[in-house]
């Protein structure tokens, strides 16, 4: 069964410089891109069979691997999380919650509730 996660990171622009913040985001692209996942509409996605938790330990890991190499690297985050994107809506997209179910229903099916109908497809 494969799991979808996001991973949502946000950097702190508002106490840590442009040009810092910049290059802490390339080390964190380049870090979670080579673990598996891919950068969608602000956040990194994986399609993957690990639970959240062991996503999690995956990124944190990621963390404390770039923290050894740039020194106060958590410092540069303002918040990051983890969330089942499965159970997740899109809010950009229309809401289809009142839609019209469609049924396929055959000739046959037609004819014996009498209903009428013209065929476009010729026999």
């Amino acid at each position: 069964m494969f799991n979808k996660f996001g991973v949502f990171i946000n950097l702190d622009y508002a106490h840590q410089s442009h040009g810092e913040c910049s290059r802490v985001w390339n080390k964190i692209m380049d870090g979670m891109i080579s673990d598996g996942f891919i950068f969608q509409k602000r956040v990194f996605v994986i399609h993957t069979d690990k639970s959240r938790d062991e996503v999690s330990n995956d990124v944190r890991n990621l963390f404390d691997s770039i923290q050894k190499e740039q020194g106060h690297f958590y410092s540069y985050i303002s918040d990051s999380y983890i969330l089942n994107l499965k159970d997740c809506s899109d809010l950009t997209l229309p809401d289809t919650s009142n839609t019209i179910d469609v049924e396929n229903i055959t000739f046959q099916e037609l004819n014996s509730m009498g209903i009428d109908y013209d065929s476009l497809i010729k026999k």
